[in-house]
């Protein structure tokens, strides 16, 4: 049976447990790629709804299988601000398209700010 998986931060669980949803809000980015290689080793159909931030902490590797996975679909969400590194709110649209499409674009910003 295939279902639909969230993996968040702490305060926004509790919203998608609300609207019955199996959400999970690991302590640390080691919690949560041990969670990803459970769900890996599974082989159980779902979608895993994973919050950007925390995304951009996963070991690379393990990002890989997630990839090449044949029955774990996966979609990066927006989880509010960056767990992380700060970003700018450009950077993390040309992530989220990047990872959509396939390559990286470029904004032009306004004076003063960095280009993306």
């Amino acid at each position: 049976m295939s279902s639909l998986l969230i993996l968040t931060r702490p305060s926004l669980v509790s919203g998608f447990h609300l609207a019955g949803v199996e959400a999970w809000a690991p302590e640390d980015v080691e919690a949560a790629q041990e969670l990803l290689a459970g769900w890996l080793e599974n082989n159980q159909e779902n979608l895993l709804a994973i919050d950007d931030g925390l995304f951009e902490q996963l070991n690379a590797n393990l990002v890989k299988r997630l990839e090449d996975s044949p029955t774990l679909h996966y979609i990066v969400i927006p989880g509010g601000k960056p767990l992380g590194t700060e970003v700018s709110r450009w950077h993390r649209v040309a992530e989220f398209i990047r990872h959509a499409v396939g390559f990286h674009i470029t904004f032009k910003g306004k004076a003063g700010e960095e280009e993306v």
